[in-house]
């Protein structure tokens, strides 16, 4: 590497691993009870009934990862960059599957199948200025991933994951499954001819896509329509110093994921719930004010599915937040000094300043179910982030 001057670091890695995940609960295996009453000579008698299903063979899930990755540094340092790319399969899946409502249970933790996670992730450092009295400094990340099923034990290799989200082979778990609505029948010219949900239709309805061509819209309909994994997500932090005066912005993003928003009643148009009033506003008046083609008429009755689980409450959550801002300045030393004090730091923070986004709702991140992989992406009007302003001083002795 002598020979390149400007690069003072290279290095070229390579990883493999296997790990198995144990976080299924204890005693999953064993079917519980749990208590219940009967009746018998007209008594009520304490008992117990079955309230969830064995299943011994229930085990670990497993990981295999490998990893290959490149650490570059060029100028001295001044730019450094990190690379990764992996593949993380997973085998005998950890998931909880529906049941049949005949089974008298609702769901079941089973090692179910394998998923493929694939991806890339990037960090670059650079040391822009370099000055005495003036610094800048920037550190950018990026990760990109996919996922997708290999292999279910279930018939058809779909389960439901709920009533609008599936994982199926070949596509990423979670994918949400619902009508697809493309559009609002503008007028009655459009309804002719036009696959229909009900009789009633008319000027104002949602019109949903077709897909198995026969002429009507039904529950057979319904197709994946997203899922809710960004594509890829970001991070951009920028750092700046002034002598004592130091500014330091952190941004950060999400692309290419779809949001559910589940509390239908917020864009309804029925006239009796407060709505969001972006979309409420721009919804079909009549043949001559359409509005934007997306919001359909106001109606309390739901025969053109307008309150029905499909697309037309699915959202991009894409965003950019200014995620933090914090500005920090340190009193000069001859003047901590004359006080006693070895350091003195003010500092104002600002969190959460400002997001920037399409998504209709409060929060694009939003999700009620948490860390549920099996039902991510479903949004029931979460409380937004709280924008926040802090003012501190930092003493040392």
């Amino acid at each position: 590497m002598k020979s390149i001057g400007f690069v003072n670091n290279l290095k070229i890695r390579a990883s493999y691993g296997f790990s198995g995940n144990n976080q299924i609960g204890n005693y999953s295996y064993v079917g519980l009870l749990s208590p219940s009453n009967y009746v018998a000579n007209n008594s009520q008698i304490p008992g117990l009934i079955p309230s969830s299903l064995s299943n011994v063979d229930l085990g670990w899930e497993k990981s295999k990862q490998i990893d290959i990755g490149l650490d570059l540094g060029l100028f001295s340092d001044r730019i450094s960059l990190t690379f990764d790319a992996y593949r993380d399969r997973k085998t005998d899946l950890l998931l909880n599957v529906q049941l049949p409502a005949a089974s008298g249970f609702n769901s079941s933790t089973q090692n179910i199948g394998d998923i493929e996670n694939k991806g890339i992730e990037i960090g670059l450092n650079t040391l822009n200025l370099t000055g005495k009295t003036f610094t800048w400094s920037t550190n950018f990340t990026l990760s990109a991933n996919k996922n997708k099923v290999l292999k279910l034990a279930t018939e058809g290799g779909r389960i439901a994951n709920n009533s609008y989200q599936i994982t199926e082979v070949g596509q990423p778990i979670s994918s949400f499954y619902m009508l697809h609505a493309i559009g609002v029948f503008k007028n009655s010219a459009e309804i002719h001819g036009a696959a229909l949900q009900n009789p009633k239709t008319q000027a104002g309805d949602l019109k949903f896509e077709d897909v198995n061509g026969d002429g009507e819209i039904t529950s057979d309909d319904r197709k994946i329509v997203g899922n809710p994994w960004p594509d890829y997500t970001w991070g951009l932090s920028n750092s700046f110093s002034y002598k004592n005066l130091s500014l330091k912005i952190l941004l950060v993003g999400s692309h290419g994921s779809k949001t559910f928003l589940e509390w239908s009643g917020v864009m309804n148009s029925a006239g009796v719930q407060n709505q969001l009033a972006d979309i409420a506003l721009q919804r079909w008046v009549s043949e001559s004010s359409p509005g934007a083609g997306f919001q359909p008429r106001a109606i309390r009755s739901n025969y053109a599915m307008s309150f029905s689980t499909s697309s037309h409450f699915l959202f991009n959550s894409s965003f950019v937040r200014i995620k933090n801002v914090n500005l920090n300045y340190d009193l000069p030393n001859n003047l901590t000094s004359r006080m006693g004090l070895g350091k003195v730091s003010l500092y104002l923070d600002a969190s959460n300043l400002y997001t920037f986004t399409d998504y209709p709702a409060y929060d694009p991140e939003s999700s009620i179910t948490g860390s549920n992989v099996a039902e991510t992406g479903i949004d029931y009007l979460s409380y937004p982030l709280a924008r926040t302003f802090t003012f501190g001083i930092n003493v040392s002795f």
